[in-house]
């Protein structure tokens, strides 16, 4: 068994590293054989080369620069964040899927239709849909992508947030048509 590690040849002479055995632990079985160690030390940038006398051979190479730090990301231009499959989408699927739902409770429980219900708090829906795109635009406008936890990935609320839109605009066409409530 070879044990190699880079240490610098200075910090060794200097006596800054010391080489000692492990302690003996209670309840372990002594070691059945001896193992060799060998430490093999190369020439460390940050340090002053050695003095003239010394016994140091050239056969070890200097280490490569360390590589450049990564450039940190911009932030987004407004039109790469309000793009085609961008913010817009995502934010008008989650009004619609909060819309819908929130129609159908309304109506189930009223029974008044969307345009009704719209009549009567127009203050209150249009604060929540404020908000809703508001918290929206914040993530992606920070290039913060959330992690996917179980079925809610971002491709299951782009399909969920399509289908809301469709099935709300269906119930208004409906209940324009018909004249009365879904429910």
């Amino acid at each position: 068994m070879q044990l190699h590690m880079n240490l610098s040849a200075s910090r060794i002479a200097a006596g800054a590293i010391n080489v000692r055995p492990a302690p003996f632990v209670r309840g372990a079985a002594a070691p059945k054989r001896t193992s060799r160690h060998i430490v093999r030390a190369e020439n460390d940038p940050s340090t002053p080369p050695p003095p003239q006398g010394s016994q140091e051979s050239p056969s070890s190479s200097p280490s490569p620069p360390p590589p450049p730090p990564q450039p940190t990301a911009a932030a987004p231009t407004v039109t790469e964040v309000m793009g085609f499959s961008g913010a817009p989408e995502i934010i008008n699927g989650r009004l619609a899927m909060l819309g819908f739902v929130a129609a159908l409770g309304a109506e189930l429980s009223t029974g008044e239709s969307v345009l009704t219900q719209l009549a009567d708090e127009p203050t209150l829906i249009a604060l929540t849909f404020v908000l809703f795109s508001a918290a929206s635009l914040v993530p992606a406008f920070a290039r913060r992508k959330s992690d996917p936890v179980g079925p809610f990935t971002p491709q299951a609320e782009m399909t969920n947030g399509r289908a809301a839109m469709i099935g709300f605009a269906a119930m208004l066409v409906y209940e324009g048509v018909q004249g009365i409530a879904l429910f």
